[in-house]
């Protein structure tokens, strides 16, 4: 297509969408937006595609079809977003792969990040979308605000604000959205104090929380606890410790992996913590072996499946998930936890040693 046709068939489909967004029906606002995702080009540096309709659609337009009454319009408004907003694929390769030096102040990404960045509303709606219980929906709300956030900081702040927001007001699905978003972020500045400000009402499912929410606050509470200096001393003058602990000993496979890591993520600058006068745990420091020796056992199970590149299904309990069994991630913080403990604690150590001094005969893969 030359570009002079290009440029007429971009004029036809934004003028399409102009006029459904006032009259039309749920089908033909749907048919307009696939036309605009399939004629943006993602190996276009120049953005051509995505500025013409930026300039046309934002920001009445395009909020008004995410918010459509009609699901479907609404995912394919989110869809239109996306490709409106994702970085063309060269200058994403570029920054991925640091070619020549590329950073994102120096390669041609999306201008139209921003200007949707700045669209009143726009993350609550995505946020929306995303929590949807509508799988197609969610599955467009969160590309879109992937591709929104792609290489922009501003935008992926805006996004945490929102998210903790929701959090703060009690929805659990900010759990998993908030810790996924911190895959990568570099948590200073505006990061830092979003999270702070997440600790308290996160720490609040682990105390009250559904089973599923326990084990996704527990989760993300450790990548806090683990990237956020500052967090962990907050967390255990708060409760976290005993909170922590009795999902160790109580929770099913899952949760008690999980458990294990926000534990070590606590104790690891503070070890006395874990000392039977401290009282930090609220139980017995030997209630938590048996659990702590599970997952040491799993996780090293794992491990060597993984070594022998022998992680099929149906090969046996290899705590990498064999047979539908919850795979186990933190055997070694688990081993860490254990040694740590053994020390602090001379019941623990006793147990330990009859058990035929296991402790002292473990390999960990961080050690």
């Amino acid at each position: 297509m030359s570009a002079a046709a290009e440029t007429q068939a971009l004029d036809e489909v934004l003028a399409a969408i102009e006029k459904c967004v006032s009259g039309g029906d749920a089908e033909e606002k749907r048919a307009a937006l696939r036309g605009l995702t399939a004629l943006v080009d993602p190996t276009d540096e120049s953005y051509s595609a995505q500025r013409a309709a930026a300039e046309r659609l934002l920001p009445a337009v395009l909020m008004q079809l995410l918010e459509d009454d009609d699901a479907g319009v609404a995912v394919e408004a989110a869809n239109a977003l996306a490709a409106l907003t994702d970085h063309c694929a060269t200058a994403r390769d570029r920054v991925e792969s640091s070619h020549f030096g590329a950073t994102p102040e120096k390669v041609s990404l999306n201008p139209v990040q921003e200007e949707v960045g700045e669209m009143e509303g726009v993350f609550n709606v995505l946020v929306n979308m995303r929590f949807s219980a509508d799988d197609v929906v969610a599955t467009a709300g969160t590309e879109a605000l992937a591709a929104l956030t792609s290489l922009n900081r501003a935008n992926e702040i805006a996004l945490m604000r929102e998210i903790v927001k929701r959090l703060s007001a009690g929805e659990a699905r900010a759990l998993g959205a908030l810790d996924d978003l911190l895959v990568g972020l570099d948590i200073r500045d505006d990061a830092a104090v979003l999270l702070d400000m997440s600790l308290a009402p996160a720490l609040g499912f682990v105390r009250g929380g559904t089973p599923a929410e326990k084990n996704a606050a527990a989760g993300l509470l450790a990548s806090i606890a683990e990237g956020r200096r500052g967090a962990a001393p907050f967390l255990v003058a708060e409760g976290a410790l005993p909170l922590t602990a009795a999902l160790l000993v109580d929770g099913d496979l899952e949760a008690r992996d999980t458990a294990v890591r926000l534990l070590w993520a606590l104790v690891k600058d503070n070890r006395r913590l874990l000392s039977p006068e401290k009282g930090g745990l609220g139980l017995a420091g030997t209630r938590l072996v048996e659990p702590l020796l599970e997952l040491v056992e799993k996780g090293e199970a794992r491990a060597n499946a993984e070594d022998r590149g022998s992680e099929d299904e149906g090969e046996g309990d290899d705590g990498a998930g064999a047979g539908g069994e919850v795979a186990v991630d933190n055997g070694d913080a688990a081993l860490l936890l254990l040694r740590a403990l053994a020390v602090q604690d001379e019941a623990v150590s006793g147990r330990l040693k009859g058990e035929g001094g296991l402790i002292a005969t473990r390999s960990c893969a961080i050690m």
